[in-house]
């Protein structure tokens, strides 16, 4: 007779937390550490950093070089990609990442395939970064891409950009010559 009462108790505790478990989970609190180190709240890493459109950007002067403009597949084996920052503003610009990660170079074909992407082998870690650049100042960053995948002839497209920003982006056409 007992088993018959706790039956219906049993069966309301389980649904109950099976309700509970199906709810989402709420953000974890910060810990007394935590609390100590930031005490205005700040130090929070959980959220990406935002798109920028940043005025400032206007004063930003991107260029790409590619070394050499015009490979023979036969005698080079990758292309070195050289992304500048300049500033030409009167005021120092920042640049807030969320990785370790600052440019990004992809290869795409006729078709808009990509066929090489520079990220691919790099290893980035999770650490916001604020990078500061003066004004009349110029930033260089340097990327190796493979020819492996390459066809002479062809025509491909090398887009290089800063990931966490949509306007500093540029695009140039190489076709790779046969010996």
């Amino acid at each position: 007779m007992k088993f018959r009462l706790l039956f219906p108790a049993f069966a309301a505790l389980s649904l109950a937390a099976r309700a509970a478990e199906e709810a989402p989970p709420a953000p974890p609190k910060p810990g007394v550490m935590h609390r100590l180190l930031h005490p205005f709240g700040g130090g929070s890493t959980a959220v990406p950093a935002p798109k920028t459109k940043d005025a400032k950007l206007k004063e930003i002067e991107l260029s790409v070089t590619l070394e050499p403009a015009a490979p023979k597949l036969s005698e080079t084996r990758a292309i070195k990609v050289t992304v500048a920052l300049a500033n030409q503003g009167r005021k120092l610009v920042q640049l807030d990442f969320p990785t370790t990660q600052r440019i990004e170079v992809l290869v795409k074909n006729k078709a808009g395939k990509r066929v090489v992407q520079w990220s691919e082998d790099q290893a980035f870690t999770n650490e916001p970064t604020l990078v500061s650049i003066n004004p009349r100042e110029r930033l260089e960053y340097a990327a190796t891409v493979s020819t492996r995948d390459l066809v002479a002839g062809e025509t491909y497209t090398v887009e290089a950009f800063f990931p966490n920003f949509d306007t500093l982006r540029k695009t140039l056409t190489i076709t790779p010559e046969t010996p």
